[in-house]
């Protein structure tokens, strides 16, 4: 392994949960000995990469990896990332995605991408509906804390086309599976029609964005509709690691801990 590999592998090492590791840390972690990890590391404090606790002897990761995640970030759009993914998605199932984001108590539309499904719900971009009535519109709405849900949602949220009312408790509880399982499913707002969404945003102040496949309900058995839902979830979790969205990345419902991240990074390498 070259001394820039190592150096890499250094820096994956620390992570939200661990944002400070002694030399014996990442010796254990990457089986390399100490003494090696310990000049690697006084050679990376030197470029900038890392730096370390004058009191504990610790490192932490750099001003330089972060100026250099600023200029990154500054040219990574969530809304773009989200877009290649539902192109990718759209074209594997064949259903319909769109991509939106909450305003208030409503999601809009922002882009949508035809599926080759001969029976599809077609809704242009600009179009506004309830969001607690959408698959992606509950996916958003999961990403807020319940106060602020109950905050934007009347008592009894309409649920969608039918006309029914939805008691705020029955939602919320809802929204607590969506937040276990990171994805949500709606088939109340159209007759006939399903869809199954997930959210992401970033590190910074990008709005979050919802995306989702839509398709006739009697199209999909539970199996494929499963399949989906892990498809989301892997969609939201590679653009999140490009986006340092810590909603994702660093809950462990979710990511399942440090073996998921890595899996994340894996499957983002693996995209370029």
């Amino acid at each position: 392994m070259s001394s820039l590999e190592s150096a890499v592998a250094i820096l994956h090492c620390f992570r939200p949960d661990t944002p400070e590791l002694a030399v014996s840390d990442v010796a254990r972690q990457l089986s390399m000995p100490k003494s090696t990890v310990s000049r690697l590391l006084r050679a990376m404090g030197e470029q900038g990469l890392v730096e370390q606790d004058a009191e504990s002897r610790r490192y932490r990761v750099g001003l330089l990896p972060f100026r250099l995640g600023q200029l990154y970030h500054a040219h990574t759009k969530v809304i773009d990332l989200v877009d290649a993914e539902v192109e990718a998605l759209v074209n594997e199932t064949g259903f319909t995605g769109y991509i939106g984001v909450l305003n208030e108590a409503d999601i809009v539309i922002l882009r949508k991408r035809h599926g080759r499904y001969p029976v599809r719900m077609v809704l242009e971009p600009g179009y506004r509906m309830a969001a607690a009535a959408t698959a992606y519109g509950k996916a958003l709405l999961a990403r807020l804390p319940n106060d602020e849900v109950r905050r934007l949602l009347p008592a009894a949220p309409g649920n969608g086309k039918s006309g029914t009312r939805m008691p705020i408790g029955k939602l919320l509880a809802a929204l607590d599976e969506v937040r276990s399982r990171g994805w949500a499913m709606a088939d109340e707002a159209f007759p006939g029609m399903c869809a199954i969404g997930a959210a992401v945003g970033s590190a910074d102040d990008q709005p979050a964005v919802g995306f989702s496949l839509s398709f006739p309900d009697n199209a999909v058995d539970p199996k494929l509709r499963r399949t989906i839902a892990d498809r989301m979830v892997a969609a939201a979790q590679r653009v999140a690691a490009r986006t340092s969205d810590p909603a994702i990345l660093s809950d462990t419902r979710h990511a399942g801990g440090s073996g998921a991240k890595s899996r994340i990074e894996n499957q983002v390498r693996a995209s370029r």
